[in-house]
């Protein structure tokens, strides 16, 4: 795994309170060589220090292994996911925690490369997601933490915007009229900003492929049964725990796979790498 970075919490909290126009801006140093970021390349043949085993429903499993790498020779792979029944809840979910240090901030920018494969599923495919604290709190269990969800959905890039989990909605929707990339590597980034500046709600979502930042055409407010209840995205003091993996909320009738490999996070932005060279054959 790449070395993780010192933690410099000073720089940490003035990069925090950027607007995403300031946090975005390149610094000196990049990607993982940048100041407080957090890497994994998943080199180890075995899960990452500090990542556990977290969902584990239906057919499928999660390990690291070196059928497919997007640099190196491992990455995290959620094989042979199937089950449930498209359209109806239930579905495989196949993913890891990691407790993120203490003082990591409200913003939380991140980047991961996804290959998917046989099938874009038409199912709610959650990739990754980060989760914090609600106003008053510094803490607590999983089921009480806000987050936000970087996913697929009708076989589009999708981002969300979660009260805690169960029931986790009503949830802030974003759709995408992007397909989601298959057979191949996709760059995905993303930024959740829980500070906002001065705005009374969390930000909105964003996420980048492959460089490109992602439209939303589509917007909505979901929940079961459907509310008019406003919905209001709770600011964040700091991000506590990240999630990785594969979760469906309905069924996969196509068993499919998905590698996912060099994760990043970081309280600023951390940017897609040139593709690996390939070796000589």
């Amino acid at each position: 795994m790449r070395a993780l970075h010192a933690w410099m919490l000073a720089a940490m909290a003035s990069c925090a309170h950027a607007p995403p126009e300031k946090a975005s801006a390149p610094s000196s140093a990049t990607g993982c060589a940048a100041p407080e970021t957090l890497c994994w390349d998943f080199e180890e043949g075995r899960l990452p220090d500090g990542w556990t085993p977290y969902r584990n429903e239906f057919h499928g499993e999660l390990r690291v292994d070196d059928t497919r790498a997007r640099s190196g020779r491992y990455a995290l792979h959620a094989r042979d996911l199937s089950g449930g029944t498209e359209g109806n809840q239930g579905g495989p979910k196949k993913t890891i925690r990691f407790d993120l240090p203490a003082g990591f901030g409200p913003v939380l920018w991140g980047r991961m490369y996804v290959y998917t494969s046989p099938a874009r599923p038409m199912s709610h495919a959650g990739l990754f997601n980060a989760r914090y604290p609600r106003p008053g709190l510094t803490g607590g269990p999983v089921e009480t933490l806000d987050w936000y969800e970087v996913a697929t959905y009708r076989q589009r890039y999708m981002a969300i915007w979660h009260p805690p989990e169960p029931p986790g909605f009503p949830e802030w929707v974003q759709l995408s009229d992007t397909p989601l990339v298959l057979d191949d590597w996709a760059c995905l980034e993303w930024l959740f900003d829980g500070a906002n500046g001065t705005h009374p709600e969390a930000a909105q979502p964003r996420v980048w492929l492959d460089g490109t930042e992602l439209e939303w055409p589509e917007t909505f407010v979901f929940a079961d049964p459907p509310t008019a209840q406003p919905l209001v995205r709770e600011k964040a003091a700091n991000f506590t725990l990240l999630e990785a993996g594969v979760f469906l909320y309905q069924g996969l009738s196509v068993p499919t796979d998905w590698w996912l490999d060099d994760l990043a996070v970081s309280p600023r932005r951390i940017g897609c790498e040139p593709p690996p060279e390939q070796a000589p054959r």
